[in-house]
């Protein structure tokens, strides 16, 4: 077995990295009654305020999560502050070399059974390969010129003939998507092209934007969503027809906070999404030609909230919608009226006039479908999931709300997606409904 598929979060590893981390702690609290009053127990101290310190600061100061995390999450990083002091105290109390290397390696070896503790719970890098960047993501370069892929409607499971030379298996290429409308400069993008396209003869396939979490990157989506491998699962039972999968980045701002997916002081980036990423797939990609039933959005958590104000916002780029642990509105650290002032000058209305919940009350989505997924542990964002289906179904928007496994998780978020791969495709009429 190649070592970069280790599996990092079902497999033994979890448990191993617990194991050898708890051995390297206590060999470096190990010593005399004289070592543990003057080192261990400050160390202990030091890391106990460490890991307050590091919770007030990152969830009441900064609010860098978005929502509260495991009071567990804190005891291990107070154990890993914790372990780092030791190691000075060790290394000027060991009196043999072996010893001092030891001291410095043991404090590597807790941080390690830290960071795998804290991944084994958000699922963000599922194999060793994830972890450590795994293999090289192509340029996406000339795949497709205009002669090579359809422009017509979407093949269907029922007309189409995998041709001989299709591959097994999608391909995810890198590649960067200009903001010719927008003027947004947005970072690296990431493409999945399935099987069925990469044919020599390739079938027209539907679309899904994904977008990513906050803090993140597009890059999320293959290594802790697994798209590559969740993606050619499905295409493999349906005769290697999937959507293309675009993956942007969704955060570019001129401002010093994320852009929210709206078009805003800092930046158009609701234009971006809406306008540039569709044009540069149509362009470049040949594909999402031929109906506004050919596009769906989704994204997780901060792009959950994307997908729905991008949804209701623009219905004819994204008349349908996949919202997996979404917010109820978009939201910034500082709150509600911080985002006004800095987005939008202190103009309520003009934030009124992209916020989800407030647009379905002036506009009617005749056409527009979505699913709403919450974790059943996601004691924050599920009430948030619930208020906004309940409002989507008061304004007779077509959505149905589901509860996967998990709390704010790739574990939800995962199933998110994989659940309503069927329902998706039902909508862009490639599978019979």
């Amino acid at each position: 077995m190649n070592p970069l598929d280790w599996d990092l979060i079902d497999g033994p590893a979890p448990a191993l990295f617990a194991v050898v981390g708890g051995i390297a702690l206590l060999w470096l609290v190990a010593g005399r009654r004289r070592f543990l009053v003057r080192a261990v127990l400050p160390a202990l101290a030091i890391g106990a305020v460490g890991g307050l310190v590091v919770w007030f600061v990152t969830e009441k100061v900064l609010n860098s999560w978005g929502a509260p995390q495991p009071a567990w999450f804190y005891l291990l990083g107070g154990l890993g502050i914790a372990g780092v002091v030791l190691a000075v105290a060790k290394v000027r109390a060991s009196p043999r070399w072996w010893q001092r290397c030891l001291a410095v390696v043991a404090p590597i070896v807790v941080l390690a059974a830290v960071a795998a503790g804290v991944n084994a719970y958000y699922g963000s890098y599922p194999t060793l390969g994830a972890a450590t960047g795994g293999s090289a993501v192509p340029d996406l370069g000339a795949v497709r010129t205009p002669a090579d892929a359809e422009a017509g409607p979407l093949s269907t499971l029922a007309d189409w003939t995998p041709p001989a030379d299709m591959p097994a298996t999608g391909k995810v290429y890198r590649t960067t998507i200009p903001g010719t409308v927008s003027g947004v400069k947005a970072g690296p993008a990431y493409v999945y092209l399935p099987p069925a396209y990469l044919s020599a003869t390739p079938a027209s396939v539907p679309v899904l934007v994904l977008i990513h979490g906050d803090p993140g990157g597009p890059e999320d989506w293959i290594t802790g969503g697994q798209l590559p491998t969740v993606m050619d699962s499905y295409a493999a039972a349906h005769k290697g027809l999937a959507p293309i999968v675009v993956l942007p980045d969704a955060t570019a701002s001129t401002g010093p906070t994320p852009s929210l997916c709206l078009d805003s002081n800092y930046g158009r980036a609701g234009t971006y999404l809406s306008t540039d990423v569709p044009n540069w797939v149509k362009d470049t990609l040949k594909a999402g030609t031929d109906a506004k039933t050919d596009w769906a959005i989704g994204g997780f958590s901060y792009g959950g909230t994307c997908s729905l104000t991008l949804a209701t916002g623009h219905p004819d780029a994204y008349p349908t919608f996949l919202d997996i642990s979404g917010e109820d509105k978009p939201t910034i650290g500082a709150g509600q009226d911080a985002l006004i002032a800095g987005y939008f000058s202190g103009d309520a209305t003009a934030f009124a006039a992209q916020n989800p919940l407030d647009v379905i009350t002036t506009r009617t989505l005749a056409g527009t479908a979505g699913v709403i997924t919450v974790g059943a542990d996601d004691t924050f964002y599920r009430p948030q999931g619930e208020k906004v289906a309940a409002a989507m179904k008061q304004a007779k928007v077509d959505v149905r709300l589901q509860t996967v496994p998990g709390g704010h998780t790739w574990e939800a978020w995962k199933a998110g997606l994989q659940d309503n791969l069927d329902w998706l495709m039902q909508r862009y009429g490639v599978v019979p409904g």
